[in-house]
């Protein structure tokens, strides 16, 4: 059968996980041709033994292949080595401490082929936290299906529209690799990232308005830690975004920079490091029509405090993403 598809799945310290991961790919609807690659990053847990536990008693449709990386080398070297390996038209990104629900890939599909000229197709996602919360990351289902604007793709992209990752798309393989639009290696917010850069070359965007993903947050999640690496890694972002803002939707890039900035100034706990995303919207200020120069102006002066309150920081991302 054609390879239609590559879902490519990194995997690392994720036992408690990856066998309801793999499960959910085992359980797709969809009946034309997988190929799911996961690849190993040296993940020194049980994920790999429950891995090859559950593929070797298993001989439906799906082709699976398991890649062992020499050495770690993070998220986006995984998934590099994936797309490398990678044989379907569209790549379908994974991480393996979620899941998909059983018709994702046929809701996914289903719109792809109606609208084939879509360089990416987005879904919908939930997100749960402890097993317990749901909550559905789509926040706006009245969007169109698809578009060719290049505004509105950027707007999908970047804003919180629709979840801002690489995680719930279909990607077409052969447009990526043409514009090596590879995941940057050492670097976290990898996600964030990829969008920026990527809106670039995307011409036609297609929206699957299903929830198909489940985006589950796990204490222990490295991108969760206001660790030295996760900082320095959004401030390596938001300086390269900087440098590449365009004049086409220059509103949807500031959005992003903002919601990266705001959200490591307040969750800082380091002076240091909270003194740096202040510059990073200090300059941003100079980026803004006059609404926004007032709100960040009125940021930056009110009580560090203030912004720990999490209706305040909730009103400030929603109300600030609505004007940029």
């Amino acid at each position: 059968m054609k390879i239609e598809l590559s879902m490519i799945i990194p995997v690392y310290n994720v036992e408690k996980y990856i066998e309801k991961c793999i499960q959910s790919v085992i359980n797709q609807t969809y009946s034309g041709g997988i190929e799911c690659i996961i690849v190993d990053d040296c993940s020194p847990d049980a994920s790999m033994e429950i891995v090859e536990r559950i593929l070797n008693g298993y001989n439906g449709p799906i082709r699976f292949t398991i890649k062992h990386r020499q050495k770690n080398g993070g998220l986006s070297a995984a998934r590099n080595e994936g797309i490398h390996m990678a044989h379907g038209f569209y790549l379908y990104f994974l991480d393996s401490d979620d899941w998909l629900v059983p018709e994702c890939i046929e809701w996914l599909m289903d719109v792809a082929h109606r609208y084939p000229q879509a360089e990416i197709v987005q879904a919908g996602a939930v997100v749960t936290k402890s097993g317990y919360e749901y909550l559905s990351m789509m926040n706006n289902k009245r969007v169109s299906e698809y578009t060719d604007d290049e505004k509105i793709i950027k707007r999908y992209m970047l804003r919180s529209i629709y979840p801002s990752t690489v995680w719930n798309k279909l990607i077409k393989r052969e447009w990526l690799v043409q514009y090596n639009l590879f995941f940057k290696e050492g670097l976290l917010h990898e996600d964030d990232y990829w969008n920026f850069f990527a809106t670039k070359y995307v011409k036609s965007y297609a929206i699957c308005k299903m929830d198909t993903y489940v985006y589950n947050i796990r204490q222990g999640s490295i991108t969760q830690l206001p660790n030295d690496k996760n900082i320095e890694s959004c401030l390596i972002a938001i300086n390269d975004f900087m440098e590449h803002m365009d004049e086409v939707c220059i509103g949807a890039q500031r959005d992003l920079i903002f919601r990266l900035a705001y959200s490591n100034y307040v969750n800082s706990i380091d002076n240091h490091y909270r003194d740096m995303f202040r510059n990073k919207l200090r300059i941003l200020y100079l980026h803004c029509g006059f609404t926004g120069k007032i709100i960040i102006w009125l940021i930056l002066h009110l009580p560090y405090s203030v912004h720990r309150m999490n209706v305040v920081k909730r009103g400030v991302e929603r109300g600030l993403s609505k004007l940029m």
